[in-house]
């Protein structure tokens, strides 16, 4: 999570991976003004922080990706390198056990 501090023009000044007397405000990694903000002030530290946020969205997108491209038959799952096919094959598995129907693009949270 992501905490800003905003000026009286209610900009942000400051993001903070904890919540401060004068940063309490949650705000999404993803957020225009966020990115924004992080484009113009850019940290080392809070940049690997909102990458490490996002990783997990991106994780989704990239094995959605893989199964539609097996699914049109545009690669083949034997492909992949044998790691990688054990990997999806876990994730199938265990998604599996919490989606019915189509297992694309389907938000994590949805899941919880």
């Amino acid at each position: 999570m992501l905490y800003a501090k905003r000026d009286t023009d209610g900009n942000i000044i400051n993001l903070s991976d904890t919540p401060t007397a004068d940063a309490d405000e949650v705000v999404n990694a993803t957020d225009d003004e966020v990115i924004g903000f992080i484009f113009n002030n850019s940290s080392t530290t809070l940049s690997k922080k909102i990458l490490s946020e996002t990783d997990s969205g991106m994780i989704r997108i990239v094995e959605d990706l893989i199964e539609l491209l097996i699914q049109k038959n545009l690669i083949m799952f034997t492909d992949l390198p044998n790691a990688a096919q054990q990997k999806i094959l876990m994730r199938n598995q265990i998604r599996s056990v919490f989606q019915p129907g189509d297992p694309l693009l389907v938000d994590d949270d949805e899941l919880l």
